[in-house]
């Protein structure tokens, strides 16, 4: 990393920081926030529109960071068509089809933009760029980006596993992958939009961060995929999102619910209503993300045994957690 690429977290972070805190003060004087009800974990009207900052902190990463040119544009295009999510935040719901469209049009715009590489499926299986390819990408940034929605409920927490996630995903990039700085960039606007969505939050980041952010993930889970790295193996950081949101879908549709409707159901939901801090279940969530991470991490560079116990432990806690709210359930 050169001098100059280092400073480009720190702009960044500042930058995040400054826009969130204009949002914040925005948002307090004309009484734009989000007023809790019975299925929020809030208890006090709150601004939901942080996730601008967040758009606005990468976006700068991306204009000063060396990116390639064709990347950096489809990027920015991506981020502005999701800005229009701050619809939503504006207390005037969008329906889901609108949802949908808007993030259909952020992941067709990448998938067509940017330039198109293999996605490595096992270690012997690449997928080389065509429709099929095309097809996959669209699908794959779909699912991230409502994976994020829905996980988005307590304070500091998509921030929190963001920055884990992107971590571990920092570490699996090659070096001089033409992607290399965009985890940096993403940790540096998470931990500027921290400082004001801490536990207690004074905002949040709004479906223009949740879907932002998942977009992101996507797109750098693709591109460690696209260099050599299996595709199951460039996800693992992404596992507790993965997991929570499968498995709470599948058990609604099971009983009969609507899975669209906004529950709280998730893991995380059910350990703060069961009394654990916001703080507890971030720090709690920190440590099965990090472990899944250390599991792709130690295994791309041929410590199969470290990777495996990394990933066991990991299971394990995840596990536990279900099994939990199962049991919870019942009673």
């Amino acid at each position: 990393m050169t001098g100059d690429d280092a400073l480009v977290p720190g702009l960044v972070f500042g930058v995040t920081a400054i826009v969130v805190l204009g949002v914040l003060l925005a948002s307090q004087r004309w009484r734009i926030v989000d007023v809790p009800d019975e299925r929020s974990a809030h208890s006090a009207p709150t601004p939901t529109m942080g996730g601008i900052g967040i758009s606005v902190g990468i976006a700068a990463g991306l204009l000063t960071a060396p990116v390639p040119a064709q990347l950096r544009i489809a990027l920015l295009l991506a981020l502005a068509i999701l800005l229009v999510a701050v619809v939503d935040d504006l207390r005037q719901p969008l329906s889901v089809a609108r949802k949908l469209a808007i993030q259909l049009a952020a992941a067709i715009s990448w998938a067509l933009w940017a330039p198109q590489t293999q996605i490595q499926l096992t270690t012997d299986v690449a997928l080389a760029p065509g429709l099929l390819t095309l097809l996959i990408t669209v699908s794959w940034l779909l699912w991230l980006m409502n994976v994020f929605n829905f996980m988005d409920g307590i304070d500091g927490f998509t921030s929190c596993q963001t920055i884990a996630m992107s971590v571990g995903l920092a570490l699996l990039l090659p070096i001089g992958s033409p992607l290399e700085s965009l985890p940096r960039i993403v940790i540096a606007a998470c931990l500027g939009f921290l400082l004001f969505n801490m536990p207690p939050a004074r905002i949040f980041m709004g479906d223009v961060g949740s879907l932002s952010l998942g977009f992101l993930a996507g797109v750098m889970v693709l591109s460690v995929a696209g260099n050599g790295i299996p595709l199951w193996l460039a996800a693992m950081p992404l596992t507790v999102y993965f997991v929570d949101t499968s498995y709470t879908v599948v058990r609604r549709f099971q009983r009969g619910e609507n899975v669209l409707r906004a529950h709280k159901e998730h893991l995380y939901q059910q350990l703060v209503h069961s009394g654990w801090s916001h703080l507890q279940v971030d720090a709690a969530a920190i440590v099965v993300t990090g472990l899944f991470a250390a599991a792709a991490v130690f295994d791309t560079h041929g410590c199969q045994w470290q990777g495996l116990a990394c990933a066991a432990g990991g299971t394990l806690l995840l596990a536990a957690g279900l099994w939990w709210k199962e049991c919870r359930r019942r009673v």
